[in-house]
């Protein structure tokens, strides 16, 4: 009599159940309002785009980069939300951090085409984000709301200062940092290698800003 026990092992190996990876989370809401460029309020409350720091109430931008917003996706609108596999679901604030999406346009990156940061990813100290290569390269192609049009470098005017016409500091560690002279307060201690007038400039050279706060 034949025995067909090593076939039957071989067969149960091979029917062995592989753990499926993780999927990214994915869902659809109706849009209440929008607080700013990145952060719009919907049923679930609010929700902070991934990877981009529109600008705030009060600053240079803002007025624009929510209008924006609201004409990609006014109240009523639905929108899709995706939380990519790993990524925080929530920020320091509460609010949910989503990938937001109209059809087949990303909210985020349409923002960063008109003006708004890649921000709060891997290079910056926070989670990476599949997007993240995306959207920094078009950050530095695109120029920030209401930023200084000078990309040129200039040479520090001694050991820790540049000159008043190119404050910002770009300074070359293990990575490269500029510095802005208002709300860092590593910027007086910061020595730098070359100055800037904009952050766009110090961007495009091949710096990333400073880490200090959260969105």
């Amino acid at each position: 009599m034949r025995t067909w026990l090593p076939a039957i092992a071989v067969v149960a190996t091979l029917l062995v159940v592989v753990p499926a990876a993780e999927a990214d989370t994915t869902v659809t809401v109706t849009v209440d309002h929008w607080s700013d460029g990145d952060t719009v309020v919907t049923e679930l409350g609010p929700v902070r785009l991934i990877g981009v720091n529109a600008p705030d109430v009060h600053e240079c931008g803002y007025g624009k980069a929510t209008r924006l917003a609201e004409r990609l996706a006014p109240a009523g609108t639905t929108v899709t939300l995706t939380l990519p596999d790993g990524h925080d679901g929530t920020d320091a604030y509460g609010r949910l951090l989503r990938y937001v999406a109209v059809g087949r346009v990303d909210i985020g990156l349409a923002q960063i085409k008109k003006g708004s940061q890649a921000k709060y990813d891997s290079t910056d100290g926070y989670d990476g984000h599949p997007q993240e290569k995306k959207y920094r390269q078009q950050d530095v192609k695109h120029r920030d709301y209401c930023s200084n049009h000078d990309l040129r470098s200039y040479r520090p005017v001694s050991r820790q200062a540049c000159p008043k016409k190119a404050p910002i500091k770009g300074n070359r560690g293990d990575e490269w940092i500029y510095h802005l002279p208002k709300g860092d307060p590593y910027y007086k201690v910061t020595t730098p290698e070359e100055c800037f007038a904009s952050a766009d400039g110090a961007k495009k050279a091949g710096y990333r800003a400073a880490l200090i706060g959260s969105p």
